[in-house]
């Protein structure tokens, strides 16, 4: 009885371990390549406008209405502020009342031009009359040139009356309201333009050599959670005393809800191009600080610890002897893998082209 209680004790515990095995683990997998890629690091930059500018007026008048809120996308040409322009019209109608005045004066001082021209020619009026007669003309038409510029003048100010967005922007700040008086010069908000968006991220003046106008650099915006691609647009030319760094301009697109002074992430090379082993993202697993990936043999997850070297895209480069290329890497359903735990294959990507 004695053995058969051993042997019956046995198959419980078989019995038991493997009630406790958990069931294959359903994976997605991709196999890794290579790429000619230059090693990256990730250095923290921060969102601004690279055009700014305090719009003002070029009149001087009383606010009537505007459209100046705080965050609000403007498109260029549109009204930010208009004054107002009683004034400006009752002047208008006024100076119009004396070029048509002046017309009339003119008109009836080029028929008595004609007639004294016919008598003159028929020695009946004396040349001092129409020699009168003609500098009378002469400066009624300049009087009306005088009113004419006087015309064109409040015109112009009838339509500096209305402050236009000069370019494509986003309100910063609003200085003026509705019901204040403006003067010329003085600004009545903060526009920045929306189409000259950059990140502009502190560089240690050894990485200079990697980094060239018109470079391609991936980053994410931290409080939006997206990536974005941009494109170097200047390096600026000073390097700072103490830190022995220079600032880098990275254009970027608009977003709705970027924000000036935002952080942002950058990926900045660090070296010239190698040939590294590339991996989907969403094979990447962070644990207690570490990142590793898994990889599927004789149906088993192997776990990899790696280090990224660079980011491309929806791809990452490592540089460890261990990854070959057309390895499959786990990519899908890696989140709650254990080292060792049987798996099961059920979809597996293509390579990505380089």
């Amino acid at each position: 009885m004695r053995w058969f209680a051993t042997i019956l004790l046995v198959i419980l515990s078989l019995g038991t371990a493997a009630a406790q095995q958990p069931p294959p683990a359903r994976v997605a997998v991709a196999p890794v390549f290579e790429k000619q890629l230059a090693p990256t690091t990730v250095l923290v930059g921060i969102v601004d406008f690279d055009q700014k500018a305090g719009i003002s007026s070029e009149t001087s008048g009383l606010i009537e209405r505007h459209n100046m809120v705080e965050g609000a996308v403007v498109r260029k040409g549109d009204v930010l502020v208009q004054l107002n322009t009683d004034f400006i019209r009752k002047d208008i109608a006024l100076i119009e009342q004396q070029v048509a005045q002046v017309d009339l004066q003119i008109e009836n001082s080029q028929k008595n031009l004609k007639r004294f021209e016919t008598l003159y020619r028929q020695d009946a009026t004396s040349e001092k009359n129409f020699d009168d007669l003609s500098f009378g003309l002469r400066e009624l038409l300049v009087d009306k040139t005088r009113l004419q510029i006087s015309l064109a003048k409040k015109k112009l100010e009838f339509e500096k009356s209305r402050i236009r967005s000069p370019f494509n922007g986003l309100v910063l700040e609003r200085h003026k309201s509705q019901g204040e008086w403006i003067a010329p010069g003085v600004p009545v908000c903060m526009l920045a333009a929306v189409d000259d968006v950059v990140v502009q991220v502190p560089l240690s003046e050894d990485l200079m050599p990697f980094v060239n106008l018109g470079q391609t650099l991936t980053l994410t915006v931290s409080a939006l959670k997206k990536e974005i691609a941009g494109t170097v647009k200047a390096v600026v030319p000073r390097v700072d005393m103490k830190s022995k760094t220079f600032d880098v301009k990275v254009a970027i697109p608009y977003e709705k809800r970027l924000f000036q002074n935002m952080s942002a992430q950058v990926n900045v090379p660090t070296g010239p191009t190698q040939r590294l082993k590339m991996i989907k993202r969403g094979a990447l697993v962070r644990f207690q600080g570490k990142t590793f990936v898994y990889t599927v043999k004789d149906g088993k997850a192997k776990i990899l610890p790696v280090q990224v070297a660079a980011m491309d895209g929806e791809f990452f480069g490592v540089d460890v002897p261990y990854i070959t290329a057309g390895m499959p890497v786990v990519v899908d359903g890696n989140e709650r893998l254990q080292p060792d735990q049987a798996v099961q294959v059920v979809d597996a990507p293509g390579t990505a082209k380089e």
